[in-house]
This record gives C-alpha cells, structure tokens and sequence, in this order.
C-alpha cells in the first residue's frame, strides 16, 4: 500500500539523471551503501515526489526526458510501514515516520540522500510528521495521542513540545503555510490548532463538527481557511475572519464519498480564495476507492462561502485511496495532483 505522497518544498534543487531514459530502478543498482542512495543530475524540487509506504521504503519521483522516473530509494532506515512524508522548505531535506514509533530526517548531501537524524519519543505508532513552513519546527503525532514539536536547528532535533490534547489517536499533523501555527486531526472527532506562548506551545482552538474520526486537514494557500475529511464522509470548511485562529465553521458537503475520506488537499494557487476571485480546487481520496474534487467558492459573496462537488473519479484506484497531493507547479498549464493508495500504486493526473 502506498501511505502517503508529499511534493517537494518551494526552494532548492535534487540530483538526479534527467538524460538517463532507461535509467534502472534505484533497488536494482549496485551503487548503493548502507542507507545512502545516489542520483545525477538536477530537477527543480517543486517537480520532485516523496512516496512512502508499506514495503519500509520512500521511493522519489522527478520527471526526466519527459517520463516521470524513480531516481532513488531511501531505506535501511525505517523497520516497519512509513506511514507519512514532509519535505522541509529548503528542499534538501526530508522527514518520515513510521509505525515502528520513529520519526527520521535524510538529507541530501554531495548528491546522496542519508539519514541525519532519527527522532524517538512517541510510544508506538507515529502517524504522520510535517515540517513548518519556516523550516525552523517538525511537528509528528501518532497513536499514543500525543502531538510532539521538535525544534529543528542546523544538525539539531530537540524536543520543543509535547502536547497531550486528544484524547485519541491523533491521525494527521499539518501546519499553517504561512505561521508557526499547527493543526492536528484525532479519532477523538476534533481538530485543534496550537500556537506559541513564549517557549511553551499551547491549544488555542478546538474545532469539533464532524460526527466520527478527523482523517485529513488542510489549509488554504493564504492559511485563512482550512478544510477537514472525516470517517461521517463529510467535508467541512473553516475561516479564521480575524486572524486570531478562531477558525468558525462555513460550509459543510455531506456524503462526499460513499465510505469514509481518508486524506484532503487543498490546491496550492497563490488565490487561496482571496480578493483575485479566484475559485479553488480541493481533492479527496478515501475508502471507496475513489477521488473527488471539490469546489470551495468564496470570493464570489465572502459572507457565504460554499462546498460544491465538482467531478468524481469513481475507480481512482483499485482500493482505498490513501492520499492525495497537489503540486504547487505546473506541467503544460495544466496543475499536478498525485494520488496513492492501497493497490500500491502511485497515479498523476491533470487538472486545469
């Protein structure tokens, strides 16, 4: 199964061969020592995937003389299934976790990837794991019901919080595009944002809405709204009209999906439903096997923003669907959304 994909940050470059089109699987080379895999070349990192999954490994994808390949494999790291993926903004580095109960930064050096750092504290399965976009905090969460945030400085990964709100498994971690602001999703039904007071961390807000689990949160490109997926196959949008993340619910799509929604992704224009009119698009993937897209129009009348289905692929893939990605670039003007799931496979698909 694959678990999660993750797009590369907004900066940097990855090496890789983007004039090799016969270039072999990574698993498949000789090349390869301990837990460093090497690529050649160069691929902007906006244009580069992260794929973990169950087979312990993450797998990246970059797109070379037309064709999208896999140019490395990071594994000998993780013991059991990799269950989330998040680039850091720079672009070089890369955190996973895993239900093995670890959390692992690779960092990409002298054109290799190699495990830096492995971050232990959560008692068993961590869930997922994100990287702020300031670069300067990791956040991850799992099935102990804790949401930890570490402090990430130069080689350094420090141990800045752990927070124990949910009173479940707490599935997924996201932060603010813009603030060091973090949201978590549990199976307690709930989502909460945290936020910095002094050197503490501290929930600010409780978001409660949905009838059954919170699989998925994800915010708007501005970090003005967020939108969340739940086990009740709901979509709910949320706004922060102040700025003081008393987020409120706005809209709310029932029955989205015929089994429950797994993962959600708002995608990364630079609109995020601002004063442009701009009407954007979010995804969702879940138990059914199929992906949808959703309409969130806002600009239109702010006062009365709404859910709308747009269109549905039915047989996405050949069982749960377990996540959905957008990236932040283009390809032909047509924008990317990458998509994983049970069947073990990973599917790009274009969308205007």
């Amino acid at each position: 199964a694959v678990w999660h994909a993750a797009w590369g940050g907004r900066d940097g470059k990855i090496a890789v061969d983007a004039e090799d089109e016969d270039m072999p699987d990574p698993s498949e080379s000789d090349g390869r020592t301990g837990s460093r895999t090497r690529a050649h070349g160069q691929a902007h990192h906006g244009r580069t995937l992260a794929v973990c999954a169950a087979d312990k490994t993450v797998r990246l994808f970059a797109k070379m003389g037309g064709h999208w390949r896999c140019f490395a494999v990071l594994e000998e790291g993780h013991q059991r299934t990799i269950r989330w993926c998040s680039w850091s903004p720079c672009g070089l580095q890369l955190a996973s976790c895993s239900f093995d109960g670890l959390a692992m930064i690779w960092r990409c050096e002298t054109d290799e990837f190699e495990c830096v750092a492995s971050l232990e504290g959560h008692e068993n399965e961590v869930k997922a794991v994100a990287w702020s976009a300031s670069g300067s905090f990791i956040a991850t969460c799992g099935r102990d019901k804790s949401v930890f945030v570490w402090e990430a400085e130069d080689d350094q990964f420090d141990v800045a919080a752990v927070i124990h709100s949910h009173t479940q498994d707490v599935k997924a971690v996201v932060w603010h595009p813009i603030s060091d602001v973090l949201a978590s999703a549990s199976y307690d039904d709930t989502i909460k944002l945290y936020s910095q007071d002094g050197d503490d961390w501290r929930c600010a807000t409780t978001l409660s809405g949905h009838a059954s689990t919170v699989w998925c949160v994800a915010f708007s490109a501005d970090g003005k709204r967020l939108v969340s997926c739940s086990d009740d196959r709901s979509v709910i949008l949320w706004e922060d009209k102040a700025g003081d993340l008393n987020f409120q619910q706005a809209a709310k799509l029932e029955q989205v999906h015929d089994r429950p929604i797994y993962t959600i992704d708002w995608q990364k224009t630079s609109g995020g439903g601002d004063a442009t009119g701009e009407e954007d698009f979010i995804a969702t993937g879940g138990g059914d096997d199929a992906v949808c897209l959703l309409r969130a129009s806002i600009s239109a009348d702010p006062s009365k923003p709404k859910l709308e289905l747009h269109s549905r692929c039915a047989k996405a893939h050949d069982g749960d669907v377990n996540t959905v990605a957008w990236s932040s670039c283009t390809d032909d003007e047509f924008r990317l959304l990458a998509t994983g799931g049970d069947d073990g496979q990973v599917k790009l698909w274009k969308c205007r």
